[in-house]
């Protein structure tokens, strides 16, 4: 994965509480990018801002499609964090 040198520092966050046991490489990569451009000034929230300020390489369908099609457990990723 290509990452900048901050989506290192957010991908070890996401290791430490041990999420890399309850989900795959894709949405832990994903939740990379999305925390990247949520925490950039000027980040409105919409999908479209979400790939263009965090550099996302895929196309924002392919966000949507993880957002409304993944099957990850939600409660229990709020529990861990």
């Amino acid at each position: 994965m290509n990452r900048l040198a901050h989506h290192q520092r957010i991908h070890k966050f996401f290791m430490t509480p041990g999420l890399a046991l309850d989900f795959s490489k894709p949405v832990i990569k994903h939740l990379v990018y999305l925390v990247d451009a949520l925490t950039t000034k000027g980040c409105s929230g919409t999908l479209t801002d979400v790939r263009y300020w965090s550099f996302h390489p895929n196309h924002r369908t392919t966000l949507s499609h993880f957002f409304t099609k993944s099957p990850w457990n939600e409660e229990k990723l709020l529990e861990k964090l």
